[in-house]
């Protein structure tokens, strides 16, 4: 089993010319967690994938891993983030069998230049407010909680 990482923070983060402005990665057969990041006061210029939350990382360090190891991704909080010339709506993959939770995206509002204004996700869940271009539906902003709305 990996290790992981949690109670991270990354604030007034500048980034162009880039291929992801903010991105986490993990894999089945990693084990480990990844929680409490937050990621706020962030400006994106000609980025290609604004955020992008992959899966298939495919780099074990041996041939013994194991592949009913899950990773845990809970409490990612991004917010406050403008987004110029970006060349496509964020990409969300977490992992079948291990939903990326609490997830939550505030105050994010991108100028999307290429053809993928739609954003991706794929077995995420979370809230989001305040955020342009529209984002998917397992973010959606219900109001039937304050946790994403008001938090920092």
């Amino acid at each position: 089993m990996s290790g992981g990482v949690s109670n991270v923070v990354v604030e007034d983060l500048h980034v162009w010319d880039s291929a992801a402005a903010v991105r986490l990665k993990t894999d089945v057969g990693r084990g480990g967690y990844i929680t409490n990041v937050t990621v706020t006061n962030v400006t994106m210029e000609r980025v290609k994938i604004p955020i992008r939350f992959s899966r298939g990382s495919n780099d074990h360090p041996d041939e013994g891993w194991d592949p009913k190891a899950f990773p845990r991704v809970k409490g990612v909080r991004i917010s406050n983030v403008v987004g110029f010339d970006v060349g496509k709506a964020p990409v969300l993959e977490g992992i079948e069998g291990a939903v990326y939770e609490d997830v939550c995206i505030r105050n994010f509002i991108l100028s999307v230049t290429g053809r993928e204004s739609k954003w991706h996700c794929e077995f995420v869940a979370g809230e989001a407010y305040d955020v342009s271009p529209s984002p998917c539906l397992q973010l959606s902003s219900n109001g039937s909680s304050s946790w994403c709305r008001h938090s920092s």
